[in-house]
């Protein structure tokens, strides 16, 4: 099997899925065309391989100039300006593409990349906000509703850290960890309007 063209049909696989996943808030709608050139190898494309993302200490830094940079060039590709490319999107297409690239790569008894897995932050929604509220996961049960209420398409960088800063302290650093939370049979699932806003 040829290893380089197994990475792009990865890296397209995760690219539909980031665009998917960070166009679904009404706020903020592009096309397939504009995400991906908002992604392009100077950004998000460059990440091929667990070895390319940053250490696990410089992964916070990393994320939020990528974010800015995202934000910047979604600004200027983005044709429809009432559309709003808020760090919170960003985020979402960020995370969304690193977990479709490598978590499912990473056999479980591989600790070798075991600081970076932990390292990758989770994609944030209202759903699995609303869910750390209800479990008051952490007794921080205020904390995840306001930001729910807020909505994930709503963050500015400062939100987003904010939220990412919790989860670091209620998973002790495992970030994937919180993602137990996210779930689909919620009553609220079944109302189209509160899926993922």
């Amino acid at each position: 099997m040829d290893k380089d063209k197994l990475i792009d049909v990865k890296q397209t696989f995760a690219l539909w899925c980031a665009l998917t996943a960070a166009r679904s808030s009404p706020k903020c709608r592009f096309s397939n065309d504009e995400g991906a050139k908002i992604a392009t190898n100077d950004l998000l494309l460059k990440f091929r391989t667990l070895d390319d993302l940053p250490d696990p200490i410089k992964f916070d830094d990393c994320h939020r100039k990528l974010r800015q940079k995202i934000c910047l060039k979604a600004e200027n590709i983005i044709e429809d300006k009432t559309m709003h490319f808020t760090h919170g999107v960003a985020a979402k297409f960020i995370n969304v593409y690193f977990k479709a690239m490598f978590l499912n790569d990473v056999p479980p008894e591989c600790i070798v990349q075991e600081m970076r897995i932990n390292s990758l932050h989770p994609p944030i929604d209202r759903r699995l906000l609303k869910t750390l509220a209800k479990k008051k996961v952490g007794g921080l049960e205020k904390f995840w509703r306001e930001k729910a209420n807020k909505g994930w398409s709503n963050f500015s960088s400062d939100d987003y850290e904010d939220v990412i800063k919790h989860i670091k302290y209620v998973t002790k650093g495992h970030l994937w960890e919180i993602e137990e939370y996210w779930k689909i049979d919620d009553k609220d699932d079944n109302n189209p309007k509160q899926r993922c806003l």
